[in-house]
């Protein structure tokens, strides 16, 4: 089979390195259009993210695994000795790692969403740039079937996994529409920021932002169409929010009931707190006010554990459907791989059918030439008909190329340095 992969991701390789392999839009078409023009290759997808970066190749041979490392490292920019590390699968398993990879299944969090969206994006640029085959084609095009597939049968993807989309799976139960109310971001650090990053995904628009740094607080506000207000909050901003983020690393409490409580019972609708600090950056006794709820860092963890938890029972039926539409892609191949000699053969036979009827053409009336024409085509086409379909039924159910290879012999005409090309592949089709 024409495919093989070479790659490192967040289970083989630590961050900086992964950082290293990342390969800016900008460098890509530069990177894929050298690939091409090696002579062994006939294709090459790059996809590269945060947590991956992966080298999909169509080769006329496979490569010798240390002359693939070689050209990974390469393309990538990488040390030596960071290619000795990457994982290399070929071809019903290079398949399979990619159907795996679209399915979120091969994801650092289990029925990743962004991830399929990064194969379909890889894919089109590297076909955009004609850098495909039509084996690449092929398996890009069924590998991101496959993963809606499994996003539609399974629920591989339902659930928060991570403490601050469990948070924001809170406020969105409490209020359905995020977009019609306020928000309040304490902090301006990571976790914070993915908060931020859920909170826009789920329609959120009026934000004001809370942090320590200035700077750092006018930029997330920037990102998120917000607003700045004092570190700490006031009173009047939690009386102007509906949903309040807090992650901050302050040792002590930076809302509390004390400093910020005093207006609360003046409030006509409720009030969330999503405290994502160790140690809590929320006065516990918020709760006792009336609609006011506090959750904190606990209280998600174990709404996680029990998604990973479902995830992974789903991540079982997502296996089978991958194993599936592999053995589909696989068998595809094989009725595929004998195309050079089957287009051999029917350029030959029509050659043939062409010339004898030029040849007879005397024996004939000239206004028979057109029926003469569409007989001879009938009885061609019935005859192509049979032989290919014994072709294609040994090579894909007995994993036989004896008829292919006999077929090319015997039609190969004078052209024997492409009869010898053909050979070639059909052997080496064989031998993998």
């Amino acid at each position: 089979m024409k495919l093989e992969m070479i790659g490192l991701n967040h289970r083989t390789a630590v961050l900086s390195t992964r950082e290293r392999a990342a390969i800016a839009p900008d460098a890509l078409p530069d990177i894929l259009e050298r690939l091409v023009r090696h002579p062994n290759i006939e294709g090459a997808v790059i996809l590269s993210t945060c947590n991956r970066a992966e080298l999909y190749l169509s080769p006329t041979f496979h490569f010798d695994e240390a002359e693939l490392r070689a050209l990974y490292v390469e393309a990538f920019g990488l040390d030596p000795d960071d290619g000795n590390v990457a994982y290399v699968h070929r071809d019903a398993n290079a398949a399979q790692h990619l159907f795996r990879v679209a399915s979120g299944l091969d994801s650092q969090m289990l029925g990743e969403i962004q991830i399929l969206a990064q194969v379909k994006n890889a894919y089109s640029s590297a076909l955009e740039l004609a850098t495909t085959s039509a084996t690449l084609n092929k398996v890009f095009t069924h590998a991101i079937m496959c993963g809606k597939q499994v996003r539609t049968r399974t629920a591989i993807s339902q659930g928060a996994v991570s403490v601050a989309y469990a948070a924001i799976e809170v406020a969105q139960r409490l209020y359905r529409k995020l977009e019609e109310h306020n928000i309040l971001l304490v902090g301006a650090g990571e976790t914070t920021q993915l908060a931020a990053k859920y909170l826009a995904d789920a329609g959120a628009l009026n934000l004001r932002v809370s942090n320590r740094t200035t700077e750092r607080a006018e930029s997330l506000a920037q990102q998120m169409n917000g607003s700045v207000t004092s570190f700490p909050p006031t009173a009047d901003d939690l009386m102007w929010a509906d949903i309040v983020v807090s992650a901050t690393s302050s040792p002590t409490p930076v809302l509390s009931v004390n400093e910020q409580g005093g207006k609360l019972k003046q409030r006509k609708r409720p009030l969330l707190f999503l405290d994502l600090a160790v140690p809590r950056d929320v006065d516990p006794a918020f709760a006792e006010f009336d609609d006011v709820y506090v959750y904190t860092v606990d209280d998600f963890q174990e709404l996680v554990a029990v998604n990973i938890k479902a995830r992974q029972k789903e991540a079982v039926r997502a296996e089978e459907i991958v194993e599936k539409e592999v053995e589909i892609f696989v068998e595809w191949y094989r009725n595929n791989r004998i195309a050079p000699s089957l287009q051999q053969l029917q350029a030959a036979l029509e050659s043939i059918r062409s010339a004898e009827v030029e040849n007879q053409a005397h024996h004939f009336r000239p206004e028979d030439r057109e029926e003469i024409e569409k007989f001879s085509r009938s009885m061609m086409k019935k005859v192509t008909s049979m032989i290919v379909a014994n072709m294609r039924r040994a090579a894909a159910d007995g994993n036989d190329l004896t008829l292919a290879r006999a077929i090319a012999v015997a039609f190969a005409g004078k052209d024997r340095a492409t009869t010898e090309q053909i050979l070639e592949q059909l052997n080496h089709e064989l031998s993998h």
